[in-house]
């Protein structure tokens, strides 16, 4: 999609979420010509500063929808397109669909398409009926369950949700590292606390770092992919089940298109998600570990590599066809202050990493629009106490 004409007038985005994410979305359609605003739920956030920001709105959570229908009232941003940058804000709008596309363009898809990959109990099935590999998992009801559950299992395991957001949100990690079985029964009572058990999972741990962690990136159609790239994350923080890739490199492995197609495909899913896999070096094996179903933290990537998922999403949405392309340019992506972390940790445990990619592009440096780089620097604090759910950096 090439940079609109200046005398037409182009919809523009609304972004939930103000962080790293939000930032190249707004970045990719700034570039365009195309205007974004953001509405989210921390008053520290980097994209609220950029040059391609038009308004900013805090606004908590919970009153979401309520701001978006104000919106409405007074008859602003008519056949915007919203984009959300979290598995909160994907749930509200999914489930919101039909309320607010009189007026916006929702850029997410059905609801009950959604839920297939917000409920991970729900994902693991569908790869598996597709010769999708996935981790041993088993799936639990009650305490009993799972301590009956746990004679069976193999050590290390891990406790994971079937729904990330309140998990994390209250817990502060991805999942519980359990060496044993008492591990596993204490690591069960804190999650229970936050999360109903049968909302819980327990799974196995597939060996290795972050470096046998991939993704790809992709707009589907509902059949096949329109556009797509590859990624090996490589580095990410924390070391172990991290929430945040800080370094992310194309590679060419095209069993895993294959395995994303045959997934998104059995459920018809329309719209952007990012298809996460790890190897096993065990039986050499890809083995699916989770569908977000919204852009991700490192989407950049894709700009960089001439792939035009951002931009193919919004020319079907408002203009009712894709810009389809196959494949992909080498290229890797970077979020500098971030990166810095995960690599000292590499370095403190001894661990040697070489970057050979040139075509680098950063998650929020850009020399052209430099105040949310800055400011991530300023927010920096912020972020080391992620406790603080004011922060989001």
């Amino acid at each position: 999609m090439s940079p609109v004409d200046s005398s037409v007038v182009m919809p523009g985005v609304i972004v939930l979420g103000g962080h790293v994410q939000a930032y190249g979305i707004i970045r990719v359609f700034g570039e365009l010509g195309i205007d974004s605003v953001i509405i989210d739920n921390k008053k520290h956030n980097i994209s609220k500063h950029s040059k391609y920001c038009k308004a900013f709105y805090l606004v908590s959570y919970r009153h979401t929808i309520r701001i978006l229908l104000g919106l409405m009232g007074k008859g602003k941003y008519m056949n915007w397109v919203i984009y959300p940058t979290d598995d909160y804000y994907v749930r509200t709008l999914s489930e919101n669909k039909a309320l607010l596309s009189g007026h916006f363009t929702v850029a997410i898809d059905d609801w009950n398409t959604v839920e297939k990959f917000y409920d991970k109990r729900l994902s693991y099935p569908i790869a598996e009926s597709v010769g999708v590999p996935i981790p041993k998992t088993y799936y639990i009801s009650t305490m009993q369950s799972a301590i009956e559950q746990a004679d069976r299992i193999e050590f290390p395991s891990i406790i994971k949700p079937a729904v990330m957001k309140d998990f994390y949100d209250k817990l502060k990690v991805k999942a519980i590292l359990c060496n044993n079985k008492d591990e596993l029964i204490k690591g069960l009572e804190r999650a229970s606390q936050v999360v109903d058990i049968d909302r819980l999972m327990l799974q196995e741990v597939i060996p290795g770092l972050f470096g046998s962690q991939f993704s790809v990136g992709v707009l589907f159609d509902g059949v096949k992919a329109a556009n797509y790239i590859i990624a090996k994350r490589k580095r990410q923080h924390p070391m172990l089940f991290g929430n945040a890739t800080t370094y992310a490199e194309t590679v060419d492995i095209p069993e895993l298109l294959a395995y994303a197609v045959k997934m998104l495909k059995k459920v018809g899913y329309k719209g952007v998600c990012e298809v996460e896999f790890k190897y096993d070096h065990r039986d050499g094996r890809y083995k699916f570990l989770e569908v977000n179903p919204r852009l991700w933290k490192w989407h950049l990537l894709a700009h960089k590599s001439h792939v035009p998922i951002l931009e193919s999403s919004y020319r079907y949405l408002v203009k009712g066809s894709f810009k389809a392309t196959e494949g992909f340019e080498s290229a890797a992506w970077i979020d500098i202050v971030t990166d810095l972390k995960a690599r000292f940790d590499l370095l403190r445990k001894g661990i040697k990493y070489i970057d050979k990619e040139k075509n680098v592009i950063a998650a929020v440096y850009n020399k052209h629009d430099i105040a949310p780089f800055l400011m991530q620097l300023v927010y920096l604090p912020c972020f080391a106490l992620s406790s603080n759910r004011n922060c989001g950096v």
